[in-house]
Parts: structure tokens; C-alpha cells; sequence
């Protein structure tokens, strides 16, 4: 009979998000309601879930927190094994205090692994070779303790977490399924592609994975500005032979951390091109989404006016804005010194009677619209 396999991890539930101010309580809240999405609704149809390190985010996480992850494990439908990944080692004391928490529940088809040995799961014809983490920077060797095929072991499948030897400090071969005779290889630590496409990257990529039997898990949800993707689980399933004969990835991720650039050209309406940005993001909470954003190009004078109105009503629909402007306002422009600018008259005048070279004067002209405007060469909401 086939195996249908969740793979997951690097929830790192309980992460501060110190970046995002009074909004982090709100995006950690939603890592903890992704989990138990994750656990009791993504494992319906499935056989067995693997977490790939990280389940924590860091070692001072709080027992009610800890409590709170093994009451939903305890509820989850199938058997799971909980690996010890970098940000929750073994020696952190969080695995065994999962673990006796899950004991006090009775929820014996939940596994933490603390040691590196096998697990045997003989109704699903299934050995786990699992390399906890023993500390948070753990070097050793996490596979060459795994023992030869025997008779009986069924699927091999090793679950790890730690970066492939390609990539920098990396110390898990790409080849390891071969070296060691295992059928399937389960990785966390990697969360996602940095780009938001996961066919395009050569470690999420699922033919280049099928083909080296060495699965990156993925994320859940994406957690800082750099990961502009979509947060998933992997859906495996192996068929009697021990080959992977489906491998999906499901989305699941709420969370969103997108960058981007808008670059003002003349052709487009200012607000039509903002609103172009975040028009795929409307459907979304606006407060669990992250939004940084570059403004490039060259407007008038009355366009930074108009623009500087469009922002301000964008500061207030995306909280987490974080706005770089770059836009520029040519020269000829900028020359609006008169009766109905005497602030700016005067600003000049004082340019003209100072020592300051030509070309620091041409700037300050060049930049004195948009001051003045209320705009700023950087701006943040």
C-alpha cells in the first residue's frame, strides 16, 4: 500500500517580530493558528506528519506556550514526529518539556526525538531515522549514524534540518538518499525561495527534489521581509516500490512580506500605479501584511503633490508600510519661487547669498517642491 506523508516545519512559534512594532502579537498569534490549521486540517487524508525542526522559535519560549503546542499534537488525527531543529535543541530542555507534556496527555502516537535512533512504525511498514539537533549550533555528522538497510525496515526516510553542503555552512550532502540507502530525505531550515517561486529554486524545485529523494519542507508561513513567498506544507505520497509517486505543495500561509518597487515614468496615473501594487494583496488582513516599498522616477511639481496625497491614504490602509522615496522633481520644475511661494523665495534667496557650491544649490532647489510639500526623500508609516 502507498504512504501519504505531511512534511512541515519552521513554524518557530512565539517569534518576537521585533521589527513590526505593536503589529507582531497579531502576526505571532497567527503563527500559532496556522499550526493548528496545519495539524488538525492539512493531516486529514494523510498517514503520518513529519515537523523538520524548528517548531519553536527560540529557547526562552514560555511553558505556556509549549502547553499550548502539545494540546493541539495531542488532538492531531494521525501519528508525528517532532524533530529538535537549531532554534529548539535538545539542550534548550523545550523537547523534553514537549515531551512530557505530551506524555501528561497521554498522546503517545506523538513522538519528540531526542535521540538519533530509529523509530520503526510497523503498521505503516515505515523506519524514521530523525537527527535532532543537539545544540543550537550543532556541527556534527547528522547521517552517518543511520544503520544499513535490514529486512524489515520498510520505507527509509531520514528527517533532518540543516542546509545542503551547496549552500554557505551547509553540511548535508545532496546525494545523502545514496550514500546511505535511504528511500525519501525530509529537510527544515530552508524556509522558502526568496524569490516567491518555488519551481524556480533549485533546493524547492519538486522534480530536482525527486530526483536527488531529498525534500526541503518549506515554511508555513513566511517571517521577515526577505521570504516573498507564500508559506506551504509538502504532501508526499510513496507507493510499495518506496518511490515518491506525488509530491504537492499545499498553501497555507497567511502571512505576507512583500517588496517592491514603483517607478514613476509619466505614461501611467500615479494612483492607478499604486493601487496596481497592492491590488493583490486587497483580499488580505491589512495588518498581518508587511509591505516595503521603493518610489523611483521623475514627476512635476504637481504630481508630487497629488502623489504625496495617494501615500497618505495608503499609510492609512496598509499600517505596515515601510515607504522609501526616491522620486525626483527636475530643476525646471522646482523653480516656483514667487509671491504664491514665499517660503520658498526666501529658502533661495538665502541658497543665492551663501558660500554653498552651484551643485549643492541646484539640489536643495531641486529637492525644495517636495520638502516643502510635506513629502521626504525617506518616509515611513
Amino acid at each position: 500500500m502507498s504512504i501519504k506523508i505531511l512534511a512541515t516545519g519552521d513554524f518557530q512559534l512565539d517569534k518576537t517580530f521585533g521589527t513590526l512594532g505593536e503589529h507582531a502579537e497579531s502576526f505571532r498569534k497567527q503563527l500559532m493558528a496556522t499550526f493548528n490549521h496545519v495539524m488538525l486540517e492539512s493531516t486529514k487524508g494523510h498517514d503520518i506528519v513529519v515537523i523538520a525542526g524548528d517548531l519553536f522559535d527560540r529557547m526562552g519560549t514560555p511553558i505556556h506556550i509549549i502547553q499550548e503546542v502539545a494540546k493541539t499534537l495531542a488532538k492531531c488525527p494521525i501519528t508525528c514526529v517532532v524533530l529538535p531543529g537549531n532554534h529548539d535543541p535538545v539542550i534548550s530542555g523545550i523537547p523534553k518539556a514537549l515531551s512530557e507534556a505530551l506524555k501528561a496527555k497521554n498522546a503517545s502516537h506523538v513522538h519528540v526525538a531526542l535521540k538519533r535512533e530509529p523509530i520503526h512504525f510497523e503498521a505503516l511498514g515505515m523506519t524514521l531515522y530523525p537527527a535532532p539537533l543537539f545544540r543550537k549550533d550543532d556541527i556534527s555528522n547528522q547521517y552517518a549514524w543511520i544503520p544499513a538497510r535490514e529486512e524489515g525496515d520498510g520505507l527509509r526516510v531520514a528527517l533532518m534540518h540543516g542546509a545542503l553542503t551547496t549552500l554557505p555552512n551547509g553540511l548535508i550532502p545532496e546525494d545523502v538518499a545514496n550514500q546511505m540507502d535511504l528511500d525519501l530525505v525530509i529537510c527544515g531550515d530552508q524556509h522558502g525561495p526568496s524569490s516567491g517561486d518555488s519551481e524556480a529554486s533549485p533546493l524547492f524545485n519538486l522534480e530536482t527534489s525527486k530526483a536527488r529523494r531529498l525534500y526541503y519542507a518549506m515554511a508555513p508561513e513566511a517571517q521577515n521581509i526577505s521570504q516573498n513567498f507564500t508559506g506551504s506544507v509538502l504532501s508526499l505520497e510513496v507507493d510499495d516500490a518506496h518511490a515518491v509517486m506525488d509530491a504537492s505543495r499545499i498553501d497555507v500561509g497567511v502571512l505576507r512580506f512583500v517588496n517592491g518597487t514603483v517607478n514613476f515614468d509619466g505614461e501611467n496615473d500615479i494612483e492607478e500605479q499604486l493601487s496596481s501594487f497592492v491590488e493583490p494583496y486587497n483580499k488580505h488582513q491589512p495588518g498581518l501584511v508587511s509591505l516595503r516599498l521603493e518610489l523611483t522616477g521623475e514627476i512635476t511639481r504637481n504630481e508630487s503633490v497629488a502623489l504625496q496625497a495617494q501615500l497618505e491614504d495608503l499609510g492609512r490602509q496598509w499600517p505596515l508600510l515601510d515607504l522609501k522615496n526616491l522620486v525626483a522633481v527636475p530643476q525646471e520644475d522646482a523653480e516656483l519661487a514667487g509671491p504664491e511661494n514665499p517660503l520658498q523665495t526666501m529658502i533661495q534667496d538665502a541658497l543665492h547669498a551663501s558660500d554653498a557650491s552651484e551643485e549643492l544649490r541646484a539640489k536643495v532647489i531641486e529637492l525644495l517642491p517636495i520638502i516643502i510639500g510635506g513629502a521626504t526623500n525617506a518616509q515611513k508609516y
